[in-house]
């Protein structure tokens, strides 16, 4: 005989799924869906615009207008603006921060040409199952299997490998 699911009573709250507009404050919510759908829709150019032109200044907004300017192709910029939301007030260690923030400056790391940074900043994310690591590490798996013999051989002794790691859409919103 199976037994039966136990009723959940009518007073408790049934756990809320993720929003579908994403984690972000209340208060930035609205200006960051338009963001995301630019991003999406027009390039990050206009992404950026809109953002540059909210005033807005909230971590998530950071994280975004970084976002965008990794999409167009100015890592060292984004590299700046993730270092202040993931390191510490002296530069080292990592602060609590969403993985998102995380692994973004990771892209940006491996995008400016500092792949051992990505890799170390990926470990200290903690949190593997999130989608934004996942493709990080894919990535970082693809270059590495396409690399030939000697230039492996080179990488693993600590030298460059001579050709960079292609990200398909670097950087997440959320």
């Amino acid at each position: 005989m199976q037994r039966q699911p136990t009723p959940r009573p009518a007073d408790l709250p049934t756990p809320n799924p993720q929003p579908a507009a994403g984690p972000w404050p209340p208060e930035a919510a609205e200006l960051l869906t338009r963001a995301e759908q630019l991003l999406q829709a027009e390039g990050p150019q206009q992404a950026l615009n809109l953002l540059a032109r909210s005033g807005y200044s909230s971590r998530w907004v950071v994280n975004a207008r970084a976002v965008c300017l990794l999409r167009l192709g100015e890592a060292q910029r984004a590299l700046e603006l993730f270092r202040g939301l993931v390191l510490g007030p002296v530069g080292i260690g990592m602060r609590d921060a969403p993985t998102v923030f995380k692994a973004n400056y990771a892209a940006a790391q491996l995008l400016t040409g500092n792949l051992t940074g990505c890799i170390v900043t990926l470990g200290q994310a903690r949190d593997e199952a999130h989608p934004s690591v996942r493709r990080l590490r894919e990535a970082i798996r693809r270059w590495e299997r396409g690399l030939p013999f000697w230039e492996k051989v080179r990488w693993y002794l600590g030298g460059s490998a001579g050709r960079p790691v292609e990200l398909d859409r670097p950087g997440e919103l959320w």
